[in-house]
């Protein structure tokens, strides 16, 4: 994620921790800007662009790249079959 330097701080770190599964691996800070790498289930992502746009008034960017295959922890492994059930006894 990239984003103008004048949004980076306490309102960035506490909106960004609403992807809850995703890791911080580095932080890179300019003058102008800052750049997060983070690692986070594509799942967590899915409406990042637009809560991005919202936080950084439409100045920040970021990209996606596929990085591995993990384990998903069990209470999500629940919520998933749950899901799957009810949506298969609505079939």
């Amino acid at each position: 994620m990239t984003s103008a330097r004048r949004w980076w701080g306490r309102k960035m770190a506490v909106a960004s921790a609403g992807v809850l599964l995703a890791v911080v691996v580095g932080t890179l800070t300019a003058p102008a800007r800052a750049d997060v790498t983070a690692k986070a289930p594509l799942a967590e992502v899915t409406t990042y662009a637009r809560t991005l746009s919202s936080m950084t008034g439409g100045q920040g960017s970021f990209t996606m790249e596929f990085s591995h295959y993990d384990v998903v922890p069990g209470n999500v492994q629940q919520d998933i079959m749950s899901k799957a059930k009810l949506k298969e006894e609505e079939d």
